[in-house]
């Protein structure tokens, strides 16, 4: 039986720490391997090497930690998570991501008998590609279950209201969609089937209910991202990027730092979603001069739009229309590719605001068309102003061909995509995309053999939980998925394009760091640079593959200080 692992000596503050006997995997250029490490007071490295040559500079000062042979790796990047959002998700109660339609209803019924009448019932994240049946429940089924209560199972791009809901929203027969949105008829009939594409705002105006004053909100929020920052700890995260970051989230970030509290590295992301740029412009340097802590620790670097839809509800923009001939997405209109929010002149003009602000530009971008909206406009811009220094971005990019690519490469473009939405979704993502368009999605191979900036994260927006939250933001699952093309049906998609567990690992340290130009300071294990690691309960490098999705971290630092098992000075 593996012995559990347990530091001699443990602080969460010291003066220095040496960790020796260990097989410490820096993820350096040269691929370098260390039996110990020694860290300076300051938090950063000042050594390397065997356990003999470190443990002869220690003085009665310095803290010992014996590694008994665990391997230990670099903290992991989280390039892209809702960390503010997903640790207010279950902070008063547990989330239910329901994983068939059965199971949906029988929650709903559940709900039916302990609220009131008229109360709304909102399933958050909840998407048809997700459940057994995949496709969204009925408005028959969720009017059988809750005829008196509203009903809502929402699945961001779209979702499913029952007849309570439509009456609630005033939306009948009559009633005209909103800008994107649409409201689904049933092609025999025209009758409404009460499911709604891209209508989430008129959603949430009439689900707000609660007013939190700033204070309220603020100590909400540091609550939540201590939950998830302690299990992101687990996991041997030690730095995130947050996603779309308001204000309350950088002042409360700022609390938690100033408590000494604060032990995820958290780079923050301006939005974009006023049609104003002028106004756009204020907001970013607004969010800019609200952070109050040095630079290592947390600050906004991302300018971010919303380009397209969403791949799990059939609204991410695509070149060629989706397949749903089985109905999985409720898309009965022909020769649908999904929603687009800009075009390529309005994205030059805000790629120019993104530069004024001193910001890294990017794009919540899923859709092969919309990649080719996007590289247009990085284009087109960078014909004027080279953006190739800048270290722009796009997010997601699921569906990328090899012309596509080769435009990346030429302006030094990074992609942050999600390895969990291959693990999760693509078995039945290939029955409503053409073969082409699948051999596209999420080529590991293809960013390494081609020389692409790219780095993984997991999209984290609800629950606590790292396997059944959406979406799951275990790393280690994501290794596996890269290192195998397996997904969570067992199946191998597009073997070709597994990579190394090198190559892979790569993708949430050295690569993860070198988005945020942080590359000088994390994400690899050498001198002058964060103690920031973890020791794992397996060898990530030499362990079986099936194994691989099934690590954790035994002991995770930050800056030299041990977060994870939180204990007390002795």
């Amino acid at each position: 039986m593996e012995r559990k692992y347990q530091p001699k000596c443990a602080l969460i503050h010291h003066p220095g720490a040496f960790f020796y006997n260990g097989r410490i995997y820096s993820m350096d250029k040269k691929k370098s391997t260390y039996k110990a490490m020694a860290v300076e007071a300051s938090g950063k490295i000042f050594a390397l090497g065997t356990s003999e040559e470190i443990l002869a500079l220690r003085d009665n000062e310095t803290y010992i930690y014996d590694l008994e042979n665990h391997a230990v790796i670099p903290g992991l990047v989280d390039t892209h998570t809702h960390i503010f959002q997903a640790g207010l998700s279950e902070l008063h109660e547990e989330q239910f991501i329901p994983v068939s339609i059965k199971e949906l209803l029988e929650c709903i019924k559940k709900k039916v008998q302990v609220v009131k009448a008229g109360e709304w019932i909102h399933l958050r994240n909840t998407y048809p590609t997700r459940l057994e049946e995949y496709r969204f429940p009925t408005l028959e089924e969720l009017d059988a279950v809750a005829p008196s209560n509203p009903v809502y199972v929402d699945a961001a791009y779209a979702g499913q209201a029952n007849s309570c809901a439509l009456r609630l929203l005033n939306i009948d027969e009559n009633t005209p969609g909103p800008g994107n949105g649409k409201f689904i008829r049933d092609k025999s009939t025209g009758k409404l089937t009460g499911l709604l594409f891209c209508c989430g705002d008129i959603v949430r105006k009439a689900l707000t209910t609660k007013n939190d004053t700033v204070e309220d909100l603020v100590k909400d929020i540091k609550t939540g991202f201590l939950n998830i920052q302690a299990n992101y700890h687990k996991y041997g995260i030690t730095s995130v990027v947050d996603a779309m970051t308001g204000e309350a989230d950088i002042m409360a970030l700022n609390e938690l730092y100033k408590e000494g509290k604060l032990g995820l590295r958290t780079i923050l992301t301006g939005m974009v979603s006023s049609p104003s740029l002028p106004a756009a412009e204020e907001n970013l340097e607004r969010l800019k001069g609200l952070v109050a802590l040095p630079c290592e620790w947390g600050r906004l670097s991302f300018c971010k739009v919303m380009l397209d839809g969403g791949i799990l509800t059939g609204t991410a923009y695509m070149r060629r229309p989706y397949n749903d001939t089985i109905g999985i997405f409720g898309i009965n209109f022909d020769n649908f590719k999904g929603i687009i929010n800009y075009n390529s002149s309005r994205l030059k003009d805000i790629i120019a605001v993104a530069v004024k602000t001193n910001l890294q530009m990017t794009a919540h971008c899923i859709g092969d068309a919309a990649a080719d909206i996007l590289l247009d406009a990085y284009e087109s811009y960078h014909k004027e102003n080279s953006i190739k220094d800048r270290r722009f971005s796009i997010i997601h990019c699921d569906f990328t061909d090899e012309d596509t690519l080769e435009r990346i490469k030429n302006l030094n473009l990074s992609i942050l995509f999600q390895p969990a939405w291959h693990y999760m979704d693509g078995d039945i993502l290939a029955k409503v995309l053409d073969k082409e368009t699948m051999e596209s999605f999420l080529p590991y191979k293809k960013y390494i053999d081609m020389g692409i900036h790219a780095s993984a994260g997991s999209d984290h927006m609800i629950k606590y939980d790292p396997v059944l939250s959406h979406n799951p933001y275990n790393p280690f699952l994501s290794l596996y998925n890269m290192v195998t093309r397996k997904t969570r049906l067992g199946n191998i998609i597009d073997g070709a394009n597994c990579i190394s567990r090198h190559d892979a690992l790569a993708m949430y340290t050295s690569k993860a760091s070198y988005i945020s130009f942080d590359e000088n300071n994390k994400g690899t294990l050498e001198t002058g640079k964060y103690a920031d690691f973890t020791v794992l309960s397996k060898d990530y490098f030499t362990c079986p593959e099936e194994d691989i999705k099934g690590i954790h971290s035994i002991m995770t630092v930050v800056g030299g200080d041990i977060v994870y098992p939180a204990m007390k000075p002795e």
